[in-house]
């Protein structure tokens, strides 16, 4: 199986767990100070993902995501069956204290519309 990828970042093993949730939030507006509903949302997509890094260069490689995450342009997640989501890496967290030849990570990305913007 192809590997998990976003901008230049290849993961050298894919993350155990990913996850695609997607949301509509209710929009509303108001009037004479009364609150009316105005339709739902634009669809927005949360990917979360866990998994580990481990060998020899399991911290290196945690390095290069975090410094990857420091980036804050949005680019392309390329997942090897789902395909393509445009979006924001917008969290990574250690989930252990890091080991000689192993790192427990997670993730999340949150989906943009083509011209970056985040639906609401």
């Amino acid at each position: 199986m192809d590997k998990l990828s976003y901008k230049t970042f290849v993961w050298p093993q894919n993350p155990t767990t990913y996850r695609e949730e997607y949301i509509r939030e209710p929009q509303y507006y108001t009037e004479d100070k009364t609150v009316y509903f105005d339709g739902m949302g634009e669809m927005k997509r949360i990917i979360t993902g866990s998994g580990v890094f481990y060998g020899t260069d399991a911290f290196a490689q945690f390095q290069k995501l975090a410094a990857l995450f420091e980036d804050a342009g949005a680019g392309n997640l390329e997942h090897p069956i789902w395909g393509i989501r445009y979006c924001y890496f917008t969290g990574l967290e250690l989930t252990q204290e890091p080991k000689d030849n192993y790192v427990s990570y997670r993730f999340t990305f949150t989906g943009a519309l083509n011209n970056g913007i985040v639906p609401k």
